[in-house]
């Protein structure tokens, strides 16, 4: 659900930035509920796999091409993270262990585009010195940068006007693992989860958002009327816009607004600046709460309901994909039983033994328990590296940066193995596929659709809303 100034540590240490924009953005007039024939589209394999295929050169010899991180032997990839910070030691590691084990594994089976795939990691700190000397360096000497989760990155100008080996200012590749406005919206910056509608319309008034609202369609199959409160992060003002147009699609859709309907709170709060939006709650006799701020606000949140006496009456709790996670559960105990999230990945912990790709990773990082939601995205980007680079060289193609931009801009079905359901990269928009999880006796359990390795993508989840959060 994320590139800003200092207070952004929020967001990142939260893992807010997959999950906002997971969570959805917009309105929709369908109320329609999913049903089971339609929804469990299992997504189509992509081309990317890890059997060496994809960017393999003719009899195993590099395919043409040189360019800046780019020789006759090697590909170099910058992994720039947030690693050793002030707020959490180790906080993007585990996004910088599954890009090298992608390399890995690629390296293994002959490496891509007939080179060798190294991997240049910067730690990028937090800080906004060192991201923009991270992003300097990844310039000057790599190919590409992979995977990247910077959060204090506020200038791209350096990603922008970034010249490939013939000197020209074309940009380097970055293939983000997640990203808020405007970052998100930056010319030469590749996500997963795009907003695609909202850059296109972001100097208009109104602005144009689009979300996945698979969850809130779920829940109101299941629990007709529920009405309630949606909280979320007030730390970065841009956060609204990857949440609040989702919420009003969900109050849209038939979840009747309690109070305010929508209450800010910062990640950094104590249980007791939740009291208030608790006691909305229990005045209104709410069957319904979203925690949208941070994991660690929705533990919050939880454990004042379940001091309020709130779990007697409410009959969904809900959270974005942050919160899938063992670390939720851990903190969090008995008092997050039931929560939802809504996934627009495969949910690895139960998933991962059935996907053969995503199978590869916990292998390669020594279990399920060593990769996140934050993880997982930058192995996907991976992936669609993988992906890009062996279209870029498909039928006796030259690779260069140019040609990867190319190839990007041509990812239009992305699947990832099957990890997501088919993405248009190109086109910086959602894909409607996603999973709804629930923690159950302790654990994250997928409970729609029921069937491992597939997903809801019914056309009806996306939908768009217009309203001015410029603001």
């Amino acid at each position: 659900m994320v590139m800003w100034k200092t207070r952004l540590w929020v967001i990142a240490a939260s893992v807010l930035a997959v999950v906002a924009l997971a969570a959805g953005c917009s309105s929709s007039s369908s109320s329609s509920s999913p049903s089971a024939a339609t929804s469990a589209a299992a997504a189509a394999p992509s081309s990317s796999g890890l059997d060496g295929s994809a960017g393999a050169a003719a009899s195993g010899s590099a395919a043409p091409g040189t360019d800046v991180g780019l020789t006759s032997t090697t590909i170099r990839i910058a992994a720039i993270d947030d690693i050793n910070t002030a707020v959490q030691p180790g906080m993007f590691q585990r996004n910088v262990n599954a890009v090298q084990a992608w390399a890995a594994m690629v390296n293994a089976q002959g490496g891509l585009a007939g080179r060798k795939v190294v991997v240049d990691v910067c730690d990028s700190k937090l800080d906004p010195n060192a991201t923009t000397n991270c992003v300097i360096k990844a310039c000057e000497n790599d190919f590409a940068m992979v995977g990247t989760a910077a959060n204090a990155l506020t200038d791209f100008s350096d990603l922008d006007t970034c010249k490939d080996a013939a000197g020209k200012p074309i940009g380097i590749p970055n293939l983000a693992a997640f990203g808020f406005p405007p970052y998100s919206c930056d010319k030469v910056t590749y996500l997963v989860s795009g907003v695609g509608s909202y850059c296109a319309t972001a100097k208009e008034n109104p602005q144009t958002y689009t979300a996945n609202i698979a969850d809130f369609r779920y829940y109101q199959s299941h629990f007709p009327n529920l009405h309630g409160v949606w909280v979320y992060n007030d730390d970065v003002p841009t956060v609204r816009i990857t949440s609040v147009p989702g919420f009003q699609a969900g109050a849209n859709l038939g979840i009747k607004k309690d109070g305010q309907g929508f209450y800010p709170s910062s990640g950094a709060a104590p249980q007791s600046a939740l009291t208030p939006i608790t006691q909305v709650m229990k005045q209104n006799g709410s069957t319904f709460g979203y925690g949208g701020a941070t994991p660690q606000n929705t533990i919050l949140l939880r454990k004042e309901a379940q001091l309020q006496g709130l779990n007697n009456t409410v009959k969904i709790w809900a959270c974005n994909s942050g919160c899938y996670d063992q670390s939720f559960l851990q903190q969090g105990g008995s008092a997050v039983d039931g929560e939802y999230a809504l996934l627009t990945y495969l949910p690895f912990y139960t998933d991962y033994t059935s996907n053969p790709t995503l199978k590869a990773l916990v292998s390669a990082v020594g279990g399920i328990n060593n990769i996140n939601g934050n993880a997982l995205e930058s192995y996907i980007d991976a992936l669609l590296f993988q992906d890009a680079v062996g279209k870029a060289v498909a039928n006796g193609g030259t690779l260069n940066r140019q040609a990867l931009f190319d190839a990007l801009n041509k990812e239009t079905s992305f699947t990832a193995d099957g990890i997501i359901g088919a993405t248009n990269i190109a086109a910086r928009t959602l894909s409607p596929c996603a999973v709804i999880a629930q923690v159950q006796n302790g654990q994250w359990q997928r409970v729609y659709p029921s069937k491992p390795d597939t997903f809801d993508c019914s056309p009806a989840n996306l939908v768009t809303i217009k309203m001015n959060l410029n603001q």
